[in-house]
């Protein structure tokens, strides 16, 4: 993980969008989607998807940020600064690629190699005008 100097971290506390965009960068998430996990956090149930879109889109529009969404920042960013931020504890999943997945992309790449070889020779060898 990239460090980041402590006076920078401070200045994100006064900028509460700044500070929704530094957390859902760390966590590796949208900013739709730290809405979601921080509405489950406050108020342990899940957030019916037209009032998260009407709520985002009122964010995105005049930056109205709901108290939750700023507490859950202010703590994600505690610690992160105390070093115990884990995207774990929020129930994120990371996409993991399987063995089956990653053989197919390097025969993919490997004959796409092939491929341009083959091109680069044959481009060579063509007589010019």
């Amino acid at each position: 993980m990239p460090t980041i100097s402590a006076s920078r971290l401070d200045l994100l506390v006064d900028d509460e969008e700044k500070l929704i965009g530094f957390i859902s960068a760390i966590l590796q998430i949208s900013e739709y989607e730290l809405f979601r996990i921080a509405y489950w956090d406050w108020f342990n149930q899940p957030i019916a998807e037209k009032r998260l879109e009407t709520l985002f889109k009122d964010y995105l529009a005049s930056g109205s940020i709901p108290y939750w969404v700023n507490d859950f920042v202010r703590k994600a960013h505690e610690k992160f600064k105390a070093g115990e931020l884990n995207y774990k504890d929020y129930g994120i999943k990371r996409r993991v690629c399987d063995r089956k997945t990653r053989i197919k992309g390097w025969c993919l790449t490997v004959f796409l190699f092939i491929l341009l070889l083959i091109y680069s020779i044959l481009i060579t060898n063509y007589p010019s005008y």
